[in-house]
């Protein structure tokens, strides 16, 4: 479920905002703070996926808020919207910190819903593209992001990561030191499975799958990956 944390110090305002993401979707678990300081000690603790902050709160001043959120690297792109009265002078302000969008106050259900289903669009795409791991080697450490690596496969006591993404295109490196099930505890809310006790693929790669002659079929790769008994109910269940 994903959090959003709201800041605002109205509690009538508090209540109108739940209520209209209650209705976008039961997805999203909404968190108030009516204050800067406890809002920002939570978002250190858990994982935010969209701020909504006013302006004007109990001990500072939202925009103050923006730049603190920005200033910690995991919330350096997660989208931040702005609700105030102020039609004018703060917009300096909203572009400084990089925010997706204001909302004017009194703003319409309507409104709402225009800009938080696109800024949560938004945040849903970073979380899918910018999740990186590091694989730890003897001289050197490799940086993979989630999103480009296609299958593992397991070869004795190594693994190769295959990779493809438009810039180097497809790729693969030979690692040692872990196992499939260790990666897959690493990749931990990807949307990776083990199909076979050799491999682990990510299902946003897979072209098609063979049922039958239980195998899948990776996009922009010729060889097939097979799947192993004990693992088709995993996989098949994968939507």
């Amino acid at each position: 479920m994903s959090i959003i944390l709201l800041v605002e110090d109205n509690r009538i305002a508090v209540k109108k905002i739940v209520e209209y993401i209650s209705r976008i979707s039961a997805k999203f678990n909404v968190v108030s703070f009516p204050e800067a300081g406890g809002a920002l000690r939570y978002a250190k603790e858990n994982e935010i996926s969209l701020f909504v902050l006013d302006i004007q709160l109990e001990d500072y001043k939202g925009t103050h808020l923006a730049k603190q959120i920005r200033e910690l690297p995991e919330y350096k792109y997660t989208p931040i919207i702005f609700e105030t009265a102020l039609a004018g002078e703060e917009l300096s302000a909203y572009r400084d910190v990089k925010c997706y969008s204001f909302l004017i106050k009194p703003f319409s259900e309507k409104e709402f819903t225009e800009v938080f289903t696109e800024a949560i669009g938004l945040s849903e795409r970073i979380n899918r593209q910018g999740k990186t791991i590091q694989i730890e080697q003897k001289q050197f450490i490799l940086e993979y992001t989630t999103a480009d690596i296609v299958y593992i496969e397991a070869f004795g006591k190594r693994l190769v990561i295959h990779t493809n993404n438009h810039m180097s295109g497809m790729k693969e490196d030979t690692i040692s030191g872990y196992t499939l099930a260790g990666m897959l505890a690493l990749l931990e809310g990807a949307s990776f499975v083990q199909c076979h006790k050799s491999y682990l693929v990510n299902t946003t790669h897979i072209d098609r799958i063979d049922k039958t002659g239980r195998k899948i079929f990776l996009k922009g790769f010729p060889d097939a990956i097979p799947v192993g008994n004990k693992y088709q109910s995993v996989l098949w269940g994968k939507p």
